[in-house]
């Protein structure tokens, strides 16, 4: 299947490799997607050619390389899908579906990244386009913090890597008027105590990536809504996964 730039290919696994403790990399030859996708957007990745999981699995791209063709994911194994991608070997086959969803809106000038968890998969992606930027992150432990990249700012729950506490508590003396756009991911609540702490003049510039069950990835099945200031529910994978953040209505997120 090819439309619109969506593509719908048998892909190669180039490499797969495990990063941290469950957290993988796995690299796949794809040169029409690769040649074709945005920081943000995301592709759907069948982690087998059996019957069994039924569903493909939802993963942002990480970075990508359209000279060479390739495409990178970081993923988490979570359950029975990652896991089967997870064990993938040097030239498997990986049925894969995209570039799928809206991504970051990327412009000239200095940027501020924040990620919670594994929110920070994307960024490298991002950062690509960027001029100039800070990068920040957040995490319980100090698992996955090896994937960040160089330079990010650290802030572990507890302490083992970087300053001990939230990555909210980094953001206390950010001067957030110099810089020109702000992109943040990972978990609701965080991202809503990010948005909350931010002063309203700068709400315009933030940008945020939603986290949600996809079953589709193209706004078919209507399983990842996400809710709208403008009330009602926008689609998560066909209208985001980036939203302005004053699109999103906070208090109905859980």
């Amino acid at each position: 299947m090819s439309s619109a730039g969506l593509v719908d290919t048998d892909a190669r696994v180039i490499a797969c490799s495990r990063e941290d403790e469950d957290i993988f990399r796995i690299e796949l030859e794809a040169p029409r997607i690769a040649s074709a996708c945005r920081p943000g957007q995301f592709a759907m990745l069948e982690p087998s050619p059996g019957a069994f999981p039924v569903s493909r699995r939802p993963l942002t791209f990480s970075s990508c390389d359209p000279e060479a063709g390739s495409v990178t994911f970081l993923f988490d194994v979570v359950g029975a899908g990652t896991s089967i991608l997870s064990r993938s070997a040097e030239g498997d086959p990986v049925r894969i579906l995209g570039p799928l969803g809206r991504g970051w809106e990327t412009s000239p000038g200095r940027w501020l990244m924040v990620a919670g968890g594994l929110g920070i998969a994307g960024f490298p992606f991002l950062l690509s386009t960027a001029d100039e930027a800070v990068v920040m992150a957040g995490t319980r432990t100090g698992r996955g913090t090896s994937c960040c990249p160089p330079g990010t700012v650290l802030a572990t729950e507890d302490g083992s890597v970087g300053v001990r506490g939230l990555v909210t508590g980094l953001l206390e003396d950010v001067e957030w008027d110099s810089f020109d756009s702000i992109a943040v991911c990972g978990p609701s609540a965080m991202m809503r105590a990010v948005v909350a702490s931010a002063p309203p003049r700068v709400l315009g510039r933030i940008q945020v990536s939603m986290e949600s069950r996809m079953g589709c990835g193209w706004g078919v099945c209507g399983g990842c809504p996400v809710p709208s200031s403008r009330g009602g529910f926008m689609s998560c994978c066909k209208d985001g996964p980036v939203f302005r953040a004053c699109d999103v209505d906070w208090e109905r997120i859980s």
